[in-house]
């Protein structure tokens, strides 16, 4: 079958007309046989995905149906339909809780008992020990995402160049601001939990610092009778109360519940030579480093934002990097294949190692160690001590690109994101080396 969104069922039949067209040229040769001679077209099949793959029983489905097909389409789930004579119906839909498309960004909350995942269709909220999904989050096109202080809420960054503020228990946006001219590449939480940093394509990074706001909300029922009391002095005005209006609006609003709601606003801008694609900031709190497209990687200083390190060395864009927790290392992971580790004292390059067979598209340490694991574009996740530069463990697994990347709190198990959301392995034994 080809990838199309119709399916034709065909049925024998047309042999007896064959054959009486056959018996009336018995003197001519016979014509080739063709498969219009053998098969004719029952009726079409329609989908709103494409077809990758479908199987047909003649036996089974409900009464008086000719048989059953089981369609395999492009969003990853697999429809059964019952067909009959001139129509069709729907039976059953067999899919699974995960996206539709590419996993692009990943993140842990701080206790490591939830999982927010991105995609182009927007985020899911997960149960990382179960695998079950627990919500959807319409958010746009997501290419970064992290958790906020406290987990009750989380920041995604959209490819439109918005960074949206999400309530993760209602599974709620409750505030979007348009951040950035271009896409959102990256965000980093500042280690003393005051706000975080956004990376951008149109060549800033931006400082955010957290605020709280005071809201006043009405449930369904203050609403009812604010409405109710609205009518009545209409009313009453009509017949020359003047005044009872204007009493009723504040006894409704008293009504009210206050609320405090957690928002962010811009302090400081830094504006950059070219793309930035990555932002981190170092544990300590004292320096940031931010990836161009140029292939380089920016040091600043936080509190002043004065230049401090330029670090050159990868062929290609460094798309994604990290800061141990003792701020001594920096490992950048490139679309070149490479990984290497840069000393964050004076800026020299202390290994560089070919380490995948594809771009790498994301790498993270292990909390309070100099281990770390990488994915790429090759369908692995890797393991590395950076200490002795060398390779400690490769965890094949997915069958297309990995994309993200997210590690717990003690390392003692890695989530990896690709074309469907995967857990591909729980690395207790590594917990135990550590």
């Amino acid at each position: 079958c080809a990838p199309a969104c119709l399916l034709h069922v065909c049925a024998g039949g047309a042999a007896a007309a064959a054959a009486a067209a056959g018996e009336q040229h018995d003197d001519t040769a016979a014509a080739a046989p063709q498969a219009s001679d053998e098969l004719g077209s029952l009726l079409v099949l329609t989908s709103k995905h494409k077809l990758k793959s479908f199987a047909f029983s003649p036996a089974g489905g409900a009464k008086g149906s000719l048989g059953q097909l089981a369609l395999g389409l492009s969003n990853n789930s697999v429809e059964v339909v019952d067909v009959r004579e001139g129509s069709y119906e729907s039976g059953s839909r067999l899919e699974l809780q995960g996206h539709r498309s590419d996993v692009r960004c990943l993140a842990l909350s701080s206790d490591d008992t939830q999982l927010l995942s991105g995609s182009n269709a927007g985020c899911k909220l997960w149960d990382p020990m179960t695998g079950s999904c627990l919500g959807s989050i319409d958010t746009g096109y997501a290419l970064c995402c992290v958790y906020a202080p406290g987990n009750r809420h989380a920041l995604v960054g959209t490819k439109e160049g918005a960074i949206q503020l999400v309530d993760v228990g209602a599974c709620t946006v409750l505030h979007s601001e348009q951040a950035h001219a271009g896409a959102v590449w990256s965000l980093a939480l500042l280690p003393d939990k005051s706000g975080f940093v956004s990376g951008s394509a149109d060549k800033t990074i931006r400082f955010w610092t957290w605020t709280v706001t005071t809201v006043q909300q009405q449930d369904a029922a203050v609403a009812a009778d604010a409405a109710a009391a609205a009518a009545a002095a209409g009313k009453k005005s009509k017949d020359g109360k003047k005044g009872q209006e204007d009493e009723a609006t504040p006894a409704a609003a008293a009504g009210g519940v206050v609320v405090q709601q957690l928002g962010f606003n811009q302090t400081r801008v830094l504006e950059m030579a070219d793309d930035v694609l990555c932002v981190r900031v170092s544990p300590d709190g004292r320096l940031l480093a931010a990836s161009l497209l140029d292939a380089t990687i920016k040091v600043y200083y936080v509190d002043s934002l004065k230049f401090f390190l330029s670090l050159y060395g990868h062929k290609l864009p460094v798309l994604t990097m990290d800061i141990s927790s003792d701020s001594t290392l920096l490992v950048t992971g490139s679309a070149d294949k490479n990984i290497k580790v840069w000393g964050l004292d004076f800026g020299d390059c202390h290994k560089s190692t070919f380490a995948h067979q594809d771009t790498i598209t994301a790498v993270a340490f292990v909390r309070d160690t100099h281990y770390a694991f990488s994915v790429s574009k090759d369908r692995t996740l890797k393991y590395w001590d950076l200490d002795r530069f060398e390779m400690l463990l490769e965890m094949p697994g997915h069958h297309a690109e990995v994309w993200a990347l997210a590690l717990s709190s003690y390392g003692d198990f890695v989530i990896t994101g690709a074309t469907m959301l995967e857990q591909v392995c729980r690395c207790r034994a590594l917990l135990w080396e550590f």
